[in-house]
């Protein structure tokens, strides 16, 4: 839970319509967030011992046919929410604006209650951000525009009618995925209070859906091209000018549990951002980076997430740690085919952000006799 995954692609490809729904269980939910700021790094101790609290609206709907529900193998609510946070440091911090799309998978639910868990990820535009003189201090972020992301668990009671009260536990991130330096990145943990107010009322969600998603002991094969795009600061001597990131990762994967693999690999990383460093120092070292990976996959029904550590083998320009972590989050479209977003980090300082496309080779085990 690093940074805000790459603009909107994965929640729109999760979301598409596979099957409209026949009643709209639409709804408007308010609240309210207070929260601090979790000082990860020395470079924004300083600025970090404030309280950000903020106010939300968004505009929600629950789906209850068998093809939304295959996407997590849970009932879904989707939606879209808009906020204001004010971070209480005026001269430094300023405050945020931001619009949010997010998925929200129902853990548990009653007749009167929902447990549930929301993820998102949208854009945020930040009124203060790093400036080399007139901002020093602000190291979060360097661009008036990021990425947040979020996740939360959320407890929802009926208390009159179709009108729940909603009570939420959150953990916010916001940057911009190392495209420009500074990027420390900002964490900061809320909790929510807030009204949702469905239009209708609801049905009861005892449906017998059968679980979806991949059974069996599986191995799988899985051959994937990413890419990213950074952005090399303006220098005495040097422009500001963009550059391109992208390699192959290739790794196999055990299943373990219908919702669970582990899996192990390689991955290549050709990086323009180090191959223009290096032209400026004039070194003629490789920019190139060649890793092992190992790691764990979580099959969510067609949506899957992956985390993993890269020990790096061969990085001749050399990297801020040996070891490095990423996440990635993919849509399934078909059993081999599938598509997503990622996130490269080292500790709490985020290196890539892009996007990645898979082709996955499936065998079934055979039992042992």
């Amino acid at each position: 839970m690093r940074t805000g995954f790459v603009l909107l692609f994965l929640i729109i490809c999760s979301l598409h319509e596979l099957s409209a729904d026949t009643i709209p269980y639409t709804s408007l939910g308010l609240r309210a967030h207070y929260g601090f700021i979790i000082p990860h790094s020395k470079a924004i101790e300083e600025v970090s011992h404030t309280n950000p609290f903020g106010f939300e609206i968004s505009l929600n709907k629950l789906h209850t046919s068998y093809n939304r529900w295959q996407i997590f193998n849970s009932y879904l609510l989707t939606g879209w929410q808009a906020g204001y946070f004010n971070y209480q440091y005026p001269e430094v911090l300023g405050s945020l604006f931001d619009i949010t799309v997010y998925a929200e998978p129902v853990l548990k639910h009653g007749r009167n209650y929902f447990f549930t868990i929301r993820g998102g990820t949208g854009i945020s535009y930040h009124t203060n951000y790093y400036d080399k003189e007139k901002n020093p201090l602000n190291q979060f972020f360097s661009t008036s525009l990021n990425f947040p992301l979020f996740v939360e668990l959320r407890y929802k009671y009926r208390v009159a009618g179709t009108t729940y009260l909603t009570l939420s536990g959150c953990y916010n991130h916001i940057s911009n995925g190392g495209f420009k330096q500074p990027n420390k990145g900002m964490n900061f943990p809320t909790l929510a209070l807030g009204l949702e107010h469905f239009r209708n009322g609801l049905p009861l969600l005892d449906h017998n859906y059968r679980r979806g998603g991949l059974e069996g002991r599986i191995i799988s094969l899985s051959a994937q091209a990413l890419s990213a795009l950074k952005i090399l600061a303006e220098t005495d001597e040097y422009r500001e000018e963009p550059a391109f990131v992208y390699g192959l990762n290739a790794r196999v994967s055990r299943q373990a549990k219908t919702w669970y693999s582990l899996n192990a690999g390689a991955e290549i990383i050709i990086d323009g951002y180090l191959r223009e460093i290096i032209r400026r120092e004039g070194t003629g070292i490789d920019h190139k980076r060649v890793a092992i990976t190992a790691g764990q996959d979580f099959h969510l029904g067609r949506v899957i997430f992956t985390q993993y550590l890269g020990f790096y083998v061969y990085s001749p320009f050399r990297a801020l740690k040996p070891v490095y972590q990423k996440y990635e989050l993919a849509y399934r479209f078909t059993p081999r085919l599938s598509a997503g977003v990622y996130l490269k980090a080292h500790l709490q300082v985020a290196e890539l952000m892009g996007m990645n496309l898979n082709y996955t080779i499936l065998r079934k085990q055979k039992p042992a006799v």
